[in-house]
């Protein structure tokens, strides 16, 4: 990797965004500029991305960033669906993910702070929670954050919303734009409940999700179970029977093979709990046990539902890395307007990160070129503050220097 193309090639895809942006969405001068600053600092910064050391690297007042980082007409999501592959918006392959994420913080007069589940520790843990939502190419699996919101059960009224609702809201206030995007809606075994599903098929989604093992389904009557029953007296059953997801049965499962995943069934059930019928694919993803994934378009292939959850995931790989290289969870504000903005932040400076590996460096990881471009950075300020000017050999060895150091980086 040549370290100092790394941070051109970051400037102009920067540059390349905003300046879009600007023609589409009237973005003023003046914030163009500061987001600029702003993503540029993030990737110089080396440790916590707070407001003072968003001061120190990018050498605007930390009171810009205060102030800046109250901006709430700001449409993240139209901004990052800047970063969309041209290829992945052609194909179709798009679909839209959703999933929660907890983000540490002490203290107890932050706005939403409480008990939150985290799934790296298994428990519930004090913090703040984010609703992040993604779009994801499930053929390619490129992944691009299109921005989040803070999770906040606790209303100005008395009401307190449950997490479901929580969820379903922040979806519901975004779904004219998401709706553009992808019709359908990927989420973990979590929103398999009523009281989010039957809502979200109102907004217009498909939702493909995962069915606990001890899910209530029942097989639809078919041709060849009225046959195996016979002539009976009284009225035509509408269920035949529990689906046992250890046992499918044939008569009403149809077997599919889906090169490099493996062997499945798949059939068209009634689920108890959500009162309606859905398309389930029971098998083995990995070494896991049977897992039962389902969508509520009936007609969606099976193999189409195996892909598309599969590749659910790559949304926590772009919450891990905001977290670890793009200061996700870092901001100590307790202003709900400036920790919704710095969540934003955060996803956008990983998406233009993401964007350059795709395009120039698809075998290194989001946290070696941050590296390579903040080495950069700072070598760069030490020659500027020391008024050297190298020459080619030693800008190369330079060069070497650096690049021999992202190797460190996730």
């Amino acid at each position: 990797m040549n370290v100092l193309t790394a941070l051109t090639n970051f400037k102009s895809i920067l540059g390349n965004i905003v300046a879009r942006a600007k023609k589409t969405l009237a973005l003023g001068k003046v914030f163009i500029r500061f987001l600029n600053n702003a993503v540029t600092a993030i990737v110089a910064i080396r440790g916590r991305v707070n407001f003072l050391q968003l001061s120190r690297y990018s050498g605007l007042n930390e009171k810009t960033f205060r102030n800046n980082f109250t901006t709430k007409d700001v449409k993240w999501l139209e901004l990052n669906e800047l970063f969309i592959p041209e290829n992945s918006v052609a194909s179709g392959n798009l679909v839209i993910a959703l999933d929660p994420a907890h983000i540490s913080k002490s203290g107890k007069c932050t706005p939403g702070i409480g008990m939150y589940w985290s799934g790296s520790s298994g428990k519930s843990v004090h913090g703040l929670e984010l609703t992040a939502f993604a779009a994801i190419d499930y053929e390619s699996g490129d992944c691009t954050m299109l921005g989040a919101t803070q999770t906040l059960p606790e209303q100005d009224s008395d009401d307190r919303l449950t997490m479901t609702q929580c969820y379903y809201n922040a979806l519901k206030d975004r779904s004219d734009e998401l709706l553009q995007i992808s019709r359908i809606l990927v989420a973990d075994s979590f929103f398999s409940r009523k009281t989010f599903v039957i809502p979200v098929m109102n907004l217009g989604f498909t939702l493909i999700s995962k069915f606990p093992t001890n899910a209530s389904l029942s097989y639809l009557v078919n041709d060849a179970y009225l046959e195996k029953r016979g002539k009976c007296k009284g009225y035509k059953p509408t269920y035949a029977g529990r689906v046992d997801i250890s046992h499918p049965d044939m008569m009403f499962m149809g077997k599919v093979h889906i090169d490099g995943i493996g062997d499945f069934h798949t059939a068209v059930v009634h689920s108890t709990s959500l009162k309606t019928n859905v398309r389930i694919v029971i098998g083995r993803i990995g070494d896991r046990e049977n897992v039962i994934l389902f969508s509520t378009d009936t007609a969606m292939p099976a193999s189409k539902i195996v892909k598309i959850y599969r590749k659910r995931f790559r949304i926590e790989f772009g919450i891990r890395d905001a977290k670890q290289f793009t200061g996700l969870a870092h901001n100590q504000s307790r202003n709900k307007a400036r920790i919704d903005f710095a969540y934003n932040v955060s996803f956008f400076t990983r998406n233009v990160l993401q964007s350059e590996i795709r395009a120039f460096y698809p075998k290194n990881s989001v946290g070696q070129l941050k590296k390579a471009i903040s080495d950069t950075i700072f070598a760069l300020k030490i020659l500027e503050i020391g008024d050297i000017s190298p020459n080619e050999t030693q800008i190369s060895k330079l060069e070497q220097l650096v690049a021999s150091y992202i190797g460190a980086a996730a």
